[in-house]
């Protein structure tokens, strides 16, 4: 792997770097922010879905408007910005749990806030990769992204847990504050080559109106496109539905300690590891269309599974999708130019995290009617049937 050029590449080195301490740093907060919501403030099912809704509902807000500002302004700077807004919303949980005044309220409006910022900088994330890495290293460098996003699935949980334990949920987050301050220091170093993005008079721009719609065309005007954002945000849906009960379910019904909890998630996050690293060679032996397919089958199949075995099906689960993630982000990088990359990032990530919200408020709603062991078998079977939209489609 040091012999590979992505490594050499001071510029994507630091991207991969600065986005790789900031994935811990939100693994961590995976933990903690439902940990607060649950044992600090005494949350139901309901609650914890509102508050994980909350984190994910700026998606829908401003996801369409994002895309715009970010193909019109320099997407290094959007991201530096973005990270360290991210880090002063999360710094404020422990802030007011130390003066008495954190609430289910607080957190949630912390969690918005934070979410917010998260809107614009992963966009502006997601669109300075093709800036930074050329055409036909595409795949690999997302491949080198979801083995960040696995190995940080692997420590942030078990991280999270010791730091719940040793420091109490709230302050686990400085944690992850902590860990965007790092990743808008390693911005700063980034250098972008191509066309400079954001620096077109501003006369010859079209209207706000015109751009989104330019967006939206790219990606729903697509067939294969608009078969995999469907299908991405459907398992989302379902995703955010199981997320919603799954820390509930691991401490109050099967009685988890917040270490164990963490183990346990880290432990069967090493499935997300291995499945970013062989995703690349499934996708080259059996077709990237087939190799999601089985994907998103699986990764569903996990979920439910988390049910009898929450260890082993969170590995499964994280093993089938990041094998998924590996092949379905470098489409849109293939299919669309250069100067659209922002707002199709934009209006996927609008599509499939603008679904989140709705899936978290049906998982609490779902926890509170049948139970959390009952909605995680939901959630997966509801998850496997997105692979439905990419059935008899091409891709790739």
């Amino acid at each position: 792997m040091p012999r590979d050029p992505l490594w050499r590449d001071r510029s994507f080195a630091l991207l991969w770097s600065g986005q790789s301490v900031s994935l811990i740093g939100s693994q961590v907060t995976v933990v903690a922010v439902p940990l607060v919501a649950v044992a600090a403030l005494g949350a139901g099912p309901w609650e914890v879905g509102v508050v994980a809704a909350c984190g994910r509902l700026p998606y829908l807000v401003f996801g369409l408007v994002a895309g715009v500002w970010v193909d019109r302004l320099p997407r290094r700077a959007v991201a530096a910005v973005c990270a360290v807004g991210q880090a002063v919303a999360l710094a404020v949980v422990p802030v007011a749990a130390a003066a008495g005044v954190l609430s289910v309220a607080v957190l949630a409006a912390a969690v918005a806030v934070a979410g917010s910022f998260a809107v614009f900088g992963d966009i502006a994330g997601l669109a300075l990769v093709p800036m930074v890495v050329p055409r036909d290293r595409l795949t690999r460098a997302q491949g080198a992204v979801e083995v960040s996003q696995a190995t940080a699935q692997v420590a942030g949980p078990a991280l999270g847990g010791w730091l719940v334990g040793a420091v109490t949920a709230a302050g686990a987050l400085l944690v992850d504050a902590a860990s965007f301050v790092v990743a808008a220091v390693a911005l700063a170093g980034v250098r972008v080559a191509g066309p400079a993005v954001g620096r077109a008079d501003a006369s010859a721009r079209a209207g706000m109106g015109a751009e989104v719609l330019a967006g939206l065309r790219a990606v729903f005007g697509h067939r294969i496109l608009r078969r995999v954002t469907l299908c991405t945000a459907t398992h989302v849906f379902w995703f955010n539905a199981f997320g919603a009960v799954l820390v509930l379910h691991l401490v109050a019904d099967l009685g988890m300690t917040p270490s164990r909890l963490g183990m346990t998630l880290s432990v069967g996050a090493v499935g997300g590891l291995v499945g970013a690293l062989v995703a690349a060679r499934a996708g080259e032996w059996f077709g990237r269309g087939p190799t999601m397919v089985a994907a998103i089958l699986v990764t569903g199949g996990g979920q439910a599974f988390v049910a009898v075995s929450p260890m082993v099906g969170v590995a499964v689960m994280w093993f089938a999708l990041q094998v998924y993630n590996v092949h379905q982000v470098p489409v849109r990088y293939e299919v669309t130019p250069s100067a659209l990359h922002g707002r199709v990032n934009a209006t996927i990530r609008t599509a499939v995290w603008g679904c989140a919200p709705a899936g978290a408020l049906v998982g609490g709603l779902l926890g509170d009617l049948v139970g959390s062991r009952a909605t995680l078998v939901v959630s997966g079977v509801g998850a496997a049937l997105a692979c439905l939209w990419l059935a008899r489609t091409r891709v790739g």
